[in-house]
């Protein structure tokens, strides 16, 4: 069983808006944490990822250097896995690296951080910029992964987090080089079936989809990627009701805003 978000954009609080022509009260962490404690009481092994873009959308970003608010929510929440979505990168290069410090010296639970396509070789060779060095110290510290391996009661389960070309495009202030999201994941499927023993692996991709499916970042990495179980699909804000499968590999994603609990077992 897995649940999971998107796109929640510092909504930690509950807020109203229209839908079909009604005033309707919507989201919040805290009907989130009572559907996956719902969840977790069905089944105490339950996998809860997010794809990114936890960060920027109400006055809570205000604190987010200095608290990391949403990033310790989803800790305290239980999530497991999440990777980093454009608006991570708003505050620039400090900024993100002072929120994984206040995250990381909280004391609180964090869930695990992946991406496997920053280019850091790219850009040692160029010589890193002070924000740069930043954040590879930073992402050190806070020990941020190409994937991580979760065990939920007898099923070993691989996660591997990317950072899509659009998601790029919409992160002017990110200074960091990216590898072709598709052949980093690839790469980093192909060292997890080298180096490690699992059931199942899990793309957590700030990369979207669209219409076009030739366009559909998310969907051109299912169909490049058949070792790949699912992709959670965050970036594009869309809401799918039933996942869009190619091949053996399911593409999941449930809108913005914590409007919705995504769900699949």
């Amino acid at each position: 069983d897995i649940v999971f978000t998107h796109d929640t954009h510092s909504h930690l609080n509950t807020f109203t808006t229209m839908v079909d022509g009604l005033e309707t009260e919507l989201g919040g962490f805290a009907r989130m944490n009572t559907l996956i404690e719902a969840q977790r009481a069905q089944n105490p092994d339950t996998l809860v990822i997010d794809g990114g873009d936890f960060s920027m959308g109400t006055l809570i970003q205000t604190v987010f250097e200095t608290q990391a608010a949403e990033l310790r929510m989803l800790g305290y929440m239980g999530y497991d896995v999440t990777t980093f979505g454009n608006h991570e990168f708003d505050y620039r290069s400090k900024g993100l690296a002072n929120m994984l410090t206040s995250a990381r010296t909280s004391g609180d639970a964090v869930p695990d951080i992946v991406v496997c396509n920053v280019d850091w070789d790219a850009m040692e060779a160029a010589g890193l910029t002070e924000g740069q060095q930043m954040l590879k110290d930073a992402f050190a510290a806070y020990g941020v992964q190409d994937y991580t391996v979760v065990q939920k009661g007898n099923v070993r389960i691989a996660v591997v987090g990317v950072f899509g070309k659009d998601a790029l495009s919409c992160a002017p202030t990110c200074e960091l080089k990216f590898k072709d999201p598709i052949q980093a994941v690839k790469a980093t499927v192909a060292e997890i079936k080298a180096n490690e023993t699992v059931d199942m692996i899990v793309c957590v991709s700030h990369s979207g989809t669209w219409e076009d499916e030739s366009k559909s970042e998310d969907e051109n990495l299912a169909k490049a990627v058949p070792d790949l179980d699912l992709i959670l699909s965050g970036h594009t804000h869309t809401t799918l009701e039933e996942p869009i499968v190619h091949g053996d590999t399911y593409v999941v994603s449930c809108g913005e805003y914590g409007k919705n609990l995504g769900e699949l077992s």
